[in-house]
């Protein structure tokens, strides 16, 4: 049991966004089974060996390249599906955030397995958390939740669901789409200009694109071209809002002064305020 650890969790640990609650490396799995379920969530993630998960009604089996996600509170079973030793890392998590994260971010809002991209990265970040999670120094709170968040990361970028793709297969994809706006923001881009990259639609680049990035296309071109104003604002104190607006790709300076205020909840006169010195 020396690679298993459940470091002390004070009301300050728990008020962290992202924490440990507990953590296994190169485990060998015994037979679970938790009718009230487990008080966090649980990312569990096939070594070697082959197991089985009963959970929500449903039977799955787990092999190489797969994990294992668990809500809270969920009844749920799993074992080694044959006589040969099934090995495991698996990592509980606490936090005020974590929630959220699995719901909002990494939209893994049911229990289930999930296929996983680069099984090695996500095992080195989970390896990651075994020395600052055993340190004695008072500092390793602030460790331990930074490398937790270094971990969900790792593990958004590189799980997708049975037949999915993950999220570094979708946004490689639009890599293309992501570089010519940021190349072209300054000028008329249009749907057609944008599809023809990738060969497709202009409704199934739509689709992508929302589906990956969760939100318009068009909305995404006017954060960069606000972020690039605001940029230009500041590095050209003496231009005027108008010539600002007309640089950064916008043609209509009124429709300039809305987008920026609808995202900065400021003009770009008061912004530009806030940095440069009238």
């Amino acid at each position: 049991m020396k690679n298993t650890l459940f470091p002390i969790l004070t009301e300050y640990e728990q008020k962290l966004p992202y924490y440990v609650f507990g953590l296994g490396l190169d485990h060998v799995q015994e037979h679970i089974l938790r009718t009230d379920g487990y008080p966090c969530h649980q990312w569990i993630q096939c070594r070697s060996g082959v197991g089985r998960l009963i959970v929500d009604g449903k039977e799955y089996t787990i092999g190489k390249d797969q994990g294992i996600f668990l809500l809270p509170d969920e009844t749920h079973e799993y074992y080694a599906e044959s006589a040969e030793d099934w090995v495991v890392d698996w990592i509980a998590l606490t936090g005020s955030g974590i929630a959220d994260f699995f719901q909002d971010t990494a939209r893994m809002t049911g229990s289930g397995v999930f296929f996983i991209e680069q099984p090695d990265d996500v095992r080195e970040a989970m390896e990651k958390l075994m020395d600052p999670a055993r340190s004695p120094n008072p500092i390793r709170t602030i460790d331990v939740s930074a490398q937790t968040y270094a971990f969900l990361m790792t593990l958004l970028k590189n799980v997708s669901a049975s037949g999915a793709k993950s999220v570094i297969d979708r946004y490689s994809r639009l890599i293309p789409i992501l570089n010519y706006i940021e190349e072209h923001y300054a000028k008329n881009i249009t749907l057609k200009d944008l599809s023809d990259l990738l060969g497709v639609t202009p409704q199934h680049l739509c689709t992508l694109f929302r589906k990956t990035m969760n939100i318009r296309i068009f909305e995404y071109i006017n954060l960069v071209r606000i972020k690039k104003s605001k940029e230009f604002l500041l590095n050209n104190a003496a231009v005027a809002i108008r010539d600002v607006a007309h640089a950064n790709g916008f043609e209509d300076v009124s429709y300039f002064c809305y987008i920026f205020k609808r995202i900065e909840k400021a003009t770009p006169g008061e912004f530009r305020k806030l940095y440069v010195r009238s």
